[in-house]
């Protein structure tokens, strides 16, 4: 490739990267700003605030617990499918049979 289409490629690529970031920017800000009265009325209500967290660390431990459950069945799934693929050599490489 010549230098010159390398360098369009990079330029469309940054200018691609920098609308991205600037969209990501400007969801997080509408977000926030939905969210930023909410936050409040919880802050000086003090039973509403402790709750919104205790529930905040309950979700986060569920979704904890439920990924290490995913990946011990996934590490279960990929431990069976290995010893399966051993025992078919095995029994491939056994001249008695």
């Amino acid at each position: 490739m010549s230098p010159d289409v390398v360098s369009i490629i990079r330029d469309i690529a940054i200018i691609v990267m920098a609308v991205m970031v600037a969209v990501a920017a400007l969801a997080l800000t509408v977000v926030t700003l939905n969210i930023y009265p909410k936050i409040k009325r919880a802050a000086t209500n003090f039973e509403a605030s402790s709750c919104l967290m205790l529930d905040t660390a309950a979700r986060i431990s569920g979704l904890v617990s439920a990924g290490s459950e995913v990946g011990a069945f996934i590490w279960d799934l990929v431990t069976r499918l290995r010893s399966r693929g051993d025992d078919k050599s095995e029994d491939g490489n056994n001249p008695s049979n």
